[in-house]
């Protein structure tokens, strides 16, 4: 078969490698076609991924295309892992909203609003280019560019994010548990999901006697975990949030450390990513390269590849993924995108029957759809009342005014990825 992988020049293409490598005898054969418009990344990553291919004897041919069309020729998979404008353009996407008191976030919020503004077109491109493929869409905000692909095109696609997979490695440490073995439900929408099950290798554990012994950790945030925050919401809710909920119930104050902080995150990536690539150039010189594990590791791509092969080989394997409800979460539309537990074959995902999300989160999560929905609409018409629609309805912004300035700077600054608003 052939997968295209849309966006091959990223920082994340080494996991994505690592990932092939782990699945290599079941894609022996494959042709793994790579894109990107960033033709120096694009020479790096496709000779790194010939070099770790041939040294673990992996069947994998590999190509390398700047044509959009002619990654696409002919793929079974599209695996969909970019970002238009760059890390520039989410530096963007966080300052703007930052400016106004909101939380300036990459894939929540009006950050994460402005980003999908630019990947809607991108993935329905893509869609139109390649009606008979699965999309396997790793690009953000992934629940909003799945929801515009699934509406308005033909298309076959499943939205990916392997937030389940680090949120579920945080609370084993929170709780004292085994990460291996350890399973949660995550359910609701990417980046808003909730856990009330929990099981270890099977069987049901005890989350209310847990989170009543759960002590409360000491220590700031990183880029990717908030222990305290977490911990205090979880003994508050009685189950377990995902990581981004401290922007929900913490906003104002995570808005004054961003302020405080005084670089974006997108800085900070800008800044580490000179000698990062500099590293990856030299390994894929090496006739058995061990490229940096910094920005990805291997989980980001052993998730990807791990679905593809599902879908591929009728594998009907449980995996938490975003596709439509179609009645798996009560409390939600039947059409809407979510997050839940799914059993991934041939056919597609189907997701599992999980009952009503939690009454505590419940309107605030359907607060959040029914803005990813007026953002999808508005990210395939480019009309400016629905995008300002959108805004209003994230429970971020607090404001018609302050939505209206969020949109006006978004758009101006972002116009030349906004080809639907003219």
């Amino acid at each position: 078969m052939k997968i295209a992988i849309i966006g091959a020049g990223s920082g994340y293409m080494p996991g994505v490698i690592r990932g092939i490598l782990h699945r290599a005898e079941d894609l022996a054969g494959t042709e793994l076609a790579c894109h990107d418009i960033d033709t120096g990344q694009l020479v790096t990553m496709t000779r790194l991924a010939r070099a770790m291919f041939s040294a673990r004897g992996a069947g994998i041919a590999v190509s390398a295309h700047t044509d959009l069309k002619a990654a696409l020729d002919g793929a079974s998979y599209v695996f969909t892992t970019f970002r238009p404008g760059g890390l520039a353009a989410r530096h963007l996407d966080e300052s703007i909203p930052l400016r106004h008191g909101v939380v300036g976030q990459e894939t929540a919020g009006p950050g994460g609003f402005l980003m999908a503004l630019r990947s809607v077109p991108v993935l329905l491109e893509i869609a139109a280019a390649a009606p008979d493929a699965w999309i396997v869409n790793y690009t953000n905000p992934t629940n909003i560019v799945t929801d515009a692909v699934a509406r308005t095109t033909g298309a076959r696609v499943i939205g990916l994010c392997d937030q389940a997979i680090g949120d579920t490695e945080m609370w084993a440490d929170l709780l004292g548990l085994p990460f291996e073995g350890l399973e949660a439900d995550w359910i609701g929408l990417n980046h808003a999901t909730w856990a009330q099950r929990l099981r270890l290798d099977g069987h049901e554990l005890d989350l209310p006697g847990l989170l009543d012994e759960l002590e409360i950790p000491g220590g700031g945030a990183t880029p990717w975990r908030d222990p305290s925050r977490m911990a205090e919401l979880a003994k508050t809710l009685g189950f377990l949030p995902n990581s981004y909920a401290k922007y929900y119930f913490f906003h104002d104050d995570v808005v004054e450390e961003l302020r405080a902080k005084g670089t974006t995150r997108a800085q900070d990536i800008l800044a580490m990513l000179p000698a990062y690539y500099e590293q990856v150039a030299a390994e894929s010189r090496k006739a058995d390269p061990d490229p940096s594990r910094e920005r990805g590791g291997g989980e980001h791509g052993e998730f990807a590849v791990d679905v593809i092969c599902a879908l591929h080989r009728d594998e009907g394997r449980r995996m938490i993924v975003n596709t439509r409800n179609n009645g798996a979460i009560s409390s939600l539309d039947a059409d809407a995108i979510v997050e839940v537990p799914s059993l991934v074959g041939r056919a597609g995902p189907v997701p599992l029957t999980m009952g009503p999300l939690p009454g505590p989160v419940r309107g605030l999560t359907q607060a959040i759809h029914a803005y990813e929905r007026l953002a999808s609409e508005a990210a395939v018409t480019g009309d400016r009342r629905t995008a300002l629609q959108a805004l209003m309805a994230h429970p971020f912004v607090r404001g018609k005014h302050t939505a209206e300035k969020i949109l006006d700077e978004g758009l101006a600054a972002h116009r030349d990825h906004l080809p639907q608003f003219t």
